[in-house]
């Protein structure tokens, strides 16, 4: 996450881009049900590391302005089950929109998986072109959200 929080220092410096993290719960209730996996498949659901992690979009039709959220599953480190994360752009509200086909991945070793999504957020009187950063580490079983405006 370090080097996000010095992204966006230096983005906010040039007055360029606003960074925040992202809402990261369990994937419980409603919202991070199969029932709200975007259609068509092939275009809400990304593999990495060889399939063993997921990435879904997933849209709950409303409210309108903010319901695409990001369910993020990895193996649990040490267990024989998976992980599950829901990513969400605020407590009670998605984002505006995502391109999940237009995901692009870095993998570090000291990192873990990076994977940038173009988002949309909600500002008050409308979408805004953002990206969110997620960064998986299969390892310690974590996952780190950045959205970078």
């Amino acid at each position: 996450m370090i080097r996000f929080t010095a992204l966006a220092a230096a983005c906010a410096l040039a007055g360029a881009a606003l960074a925040e993290p992202a809402t990261l719960s369990e994937c419980d209730g409603f919202t991070a049900s199969a029932r709200n996996l975007m259609m068509p498949p092939s275009e809400s659901i990304r593999q990495f590391a060889n399939g063993a992690v997921r990435l879904y979009w997933l849209d709950t039709v409303e409210p309108a302005c903010c319901s695409s959220h990001l369910m993020v599953i990895q193996p649990a480190p040490n267990d024989p089950y998976e992980m599950c994360t829901l990513v969400s752009a605020s407590e009670n509200l998605g984002f505006g929109g995502m391109d999940l086909s237009g995901a692009a991945a870095n993998y570090e070793p000291t990192v873990g998986l990076t994977v940038s999504i173009p988002v949309n957020v909600w500002e008050g009187d409308g979408p805004d072109p953002a990206t969110l950063y997620v960064v998986i580490n299969q390892g310690a079983g974590t996952v780190e959200t950045e959205v970078v405006q």
